[in-house]
């Protein structure tokens, strides 16, 4: 597959310093070392979230990483073939206009993940332990959780088969599994899904989504960001069906959820992975906590339809 991850995102965000608070208790970094609120950096995707004053969320640009020049040639003739529009065209970066929405997608070149290996361990009965004589890494630590990248974006889209046409056909994602008419995950590498688009009466970020490590990570983060403020907890901890991965997400004081997410499914051909049919609230999840009503229906709903 030519593309291969998520670079960055541009989040609209009504009140800059309330979102900017979060986003560092959420454990990324900020630009100018923390002293630039607008840009913000996982600890191996470098600088993925910009935030900007917007009157309500919104979702302004996506970036995806390309490979090489080459692949974004490609992406460009079917672009043209489409009869989608080009904002910008280079050997190094190409920027298009998705037409259900007019969300800027901005494809550049751009390196793979380079992230080392997790310091934690795991005893599991009938095996080798891996760690003895001495208490978990994550009981004893008192580091905050530094997310490793951003990973998926759930989008929703008044016109879902155009959006989805928009980021299959034209920019090559592919559909891992769906729910026709409801919602799509599609990916860009080898992770299940990397951008999720969802049916709805509006164009807004429903959710963006940060890997770390490991479950452990997942608790820690979410528990982390709830005793800082119990309002910000929205649903977890439990673990997805489609995609296996576990979560706890969070609300933003902009409206968009922030979830935590770790050890989401790999699928290295598209022939080889073999979804089976999600029946009842396995379209949610597999197992946690039922999710809240405002997960399925936003508390902002009413004001993202009439600012549309």
């Amino acid at each position: 597959m030519a593309l291969h991850r998520l670079t960055s995102i541009t989040l609209g965000v009504p009140d800059l310093a309330a979102s900017a608070a979060f986003f560092n208790d959420f454990g990324l970094v900020g630009g100018s070392g923390g002293a630039d609120e607008s840009r913000w950096a996982t600890r191996d995707g470098g600088e993925q979230v910009e935030l900007v004053e917007a009157p309500h969320r919104q979702l302004q640009r996506l970036g995806i990483g390309a490979e090489d020049s080459d692949d974004l040639a490609q992406i460009g003739a079917r672009a043209e073939q489409a009869a989608a529009e080009i904002v910008e065209s280079s050997a190094e970066r190409l920027a298009l206009v998705e037409p259900a929405t007019g969300l800027l997608v901005e494809v550049s070149v751009a390196p793979a993940y380079a992230a080392g290996p997790s310091t934690h361990t795991f005893n599991r009965p009938g095996l080798e332990p891996e760690r003895i004589d001495v208490p978990a890494k994550s009981v004893l630590t008192d580091q905050p959780v530094r997310p490793s990248n951003l990973t998926h974006v759930v989008y929703s889209s008044p016109d879902q088969p155009t959006t989805l046409t928009f980021f299959t056909d034209v920019l090559g994602l592919e559909i891992s599994d769906q729910i026709p008419g409801v919602i799509a995950f599609a990916r860009c590498g080898e992770v299940h899904h990397n951008v999720a688009i969802q049916a709805g009466p509006v164009a807004f970020p429903h959710h963006i989504a940060f890997e770390v490590d490991d479950v452990d990570d997942v608790v820690r983060g979410g528990q982390h960001m709830v005793d800082v403020d119990p309002n910000r907890n929205m649903w977890g901890v439990g673990r997805h069906a489609i995609g296996s991965n576990w979560f706890w997400y969070l609300r933003e004081p902009g409206g968009t959820f922030v979830e935590y997410t770790a050890d989401i499914d790999r699928i290295s051909s598209q022939d080889l992975y073999r979804p089976k049919d999600w029946q009842g609230h396995e379209f949610l999840y597999s197992f946690g906590p039922p999710p809240p009503p405002e997960f399925l229906e936003p508390a902002d709903l009413a004001e993202l339809i009439a600012a549309s």
